[in-house]
């Protein structure tokens, strides 16, 4: 399943009407999210990480990962065919603040937050974690170089995390899955109006893994069809 398709068909899908706000977050209904992903491809398939944790004599599973403090976060995966996508969220209030000792219906709740997540790593819903009201079209996006924030705005990130925004606009405007013609600019322009922007913390974590990833993903995919073509050659000769 070829990345730039899926992100493509996803990403052109309107989902303002399909939101809700709370506090300072915007929410996108789980279950039309999923609904439209199944009408665009039925095969898509989502699993939950499990941890294991001792218990006296025994282990017991849980579906979150436990910190020292209390607080908690949950794993998920989503895969169409061979295109896998994983993401991760903590167990939150409206107010983005970490809970201690959640609930169970807190942690079921996030775990289907985390699941859009990852839908929106595919493009559905996506520019609602960018702070956009409305999806942009490719034609019509202005220059990323036109949106930078004032450096004061940035200074809230660290040197490490500022190494990683580099890090990742080296990526996007080099690499040839986010340069080329067939959906990848598309995605280029929208990785640049983020971190071009003011960036979270949590938005640079994010890129870096995506875009990283995309990038390794792509290479893997090149050398395993050089890998083939060498073999078949071989059989030919």
């Amino acid at each position: 399943m070829k990345n730039e398709t899926v992100w493509k068909t996803l990403s052109s899908i309107d989902v303002n009407n399909k939101t809700e706000k709370k506090g300072n977050l915007t929410y996108l209904s789980w279950a039309w999210a999923w609904g439209e992903l199944m009408n665009h491809y039925p095969q898509a398939t989502y699993t939950f990480t499990e941890w294991e944790y001792p218990d006296g004599t025994h282990y017991v599973t849980k579906d979150v990962l436990i910190y020292g403090d209390g607080t908690c976060s949950v794993e998920c995966e989503l895969r169409i065919d061979d295109l896998v996508r994983k993401m991760w969220l903590p167990v939150m209030d409206y107010r983005n603040n970490a809970i201690e000792n959640p609930t169970a219906r807190q942690i079921s709740d996030t775990k289907m937050r985390c699941l859009v997540k990852c839908m929106a790593m595919l493009g559905l819903g996506h520019y609602i974690y960018a702070g956009e009201d409305i999806p942009q079209e490719s034609n019509d996006s202005p220059p990323a170089s036109n949106e930078k924030a004032p450096v004061k705005k940035k200074s809230k990130l660290t040197k490490a995390q500022q190494a990683d925004l580099e890090r990742i606009r080296e990526v996007v405007t080099t690499h040839t899955v986010f340069t080329n013609n067939n959906g990848g600019t598309d995605m280029q322009k929208q990785v640049l109006q983020v971190i071009d922007g003011d960036p979270t913390v949590a938005q640079v974590n994010e890129w870096l893994a995506y875009v990283v990833g995309e990038a390794s993903l792509y290479d893997n995919e090149k050398k395993d069809k050089e890998y083939h073509g060498r073999q078949n050659t071989d059989k030919v000769q």
